[in-house]
């Protein structure tokens, strides 16, 4: 009588447990995609320093102080208008990455995009999405009037990259000292030019490891 009873429970948690599964499944069927007839509502994140100038899903680098964001599903290239559900704050952005990755969260901000949103002390915020343009252009072409930059190094101590730029200074015709603030504190980055295309600043970006080391970047000129 005993074992029945337990079969029985088993085989009736068994059946619970498939009903619940069925559930989460529809549910996870029936959130909404985001399209031009709709708005998508979620938790947005953001990204900063320890991405910047790295390849992102589009292959186009990180830049933390572009309007940018990572999105699971929406073509690389479409502008969406961000609405902070709180304050009522928008910033348009152009996605140019996949992500965020961790449940609940719809859509993950460049530094700049979640400073707009005044939600860089938060982390994260509730939104709201709408596409502003579908069909914008992928990935910014680069001009034949484009300049690059090489950043050598980056310091926290700015004597230390008055030091490098005086050391690069008979190697390269220009060589600056670009002053940032950034949530992690204050960073000199140390860069040289001005070349005037992708191929000579990968060249001194290859020379300047071999000689300096680091994880020299190539930036396009501003």
């Amino acid at each position: 009588m005993s074992r029945s009873f337990s079969s029985a429970t088993l085989r009736m948690y068994l059946i619970l447990g498939l009903l619940l599964m069925a559930g989460c499944m529809a549910h996870d069927k029936n959130i909404p995609r985001l399209n031009n007839g709709n708005s998508q509502l979620g938790i947005a994140s953001w990204y900063g320093p320890s991405f910047h100038g790295k390849p992102s899903a589009s292959g186009e680098p990180y830049d933390m102080w572009a309007l940018t964001a990572a999105h699971r599903t929406l073509p690389f290239g479409t502008l969406v208008q961000v609405t902070k559900v709180e304050t009522g704050k928008t910033v348009t952005v152009r996605i140019n990455d996949r992500g965020p990755f961790i449940k609940g969260r719809i859509i993950d901000l460049s530094y700049t995009a979640a400073r707009e949103l005044a939600m860089i002390g938060e982390g994260t915020a509730d939104v709201t999405l709408t596409i502003v343009s579908p069909h914008n252009a992928l990935i910014p072409s680069i001009r034949a009037s484009t300049r690059f930059w090489v950043q050598a190094e980056a310091f926290t101590n700015l004597m230390e990259a008055m030091t490098l730029r005086e050391r690069l200074g008979s190697q390269y015709d220009q060589v600056r000292v670009k002053t940032v603030n950034l949530p992690s504190g204050e960073w000199h980055r140390v860069q040289v030019g001005v070349f005037h295309s992708k191929k000579t600043a990968q060249a001194a970006a290859r020379a300047l490891q071999n000689d300096f080391g680091g994880n020299p970047l190539i930036l396009i000129s501003n």
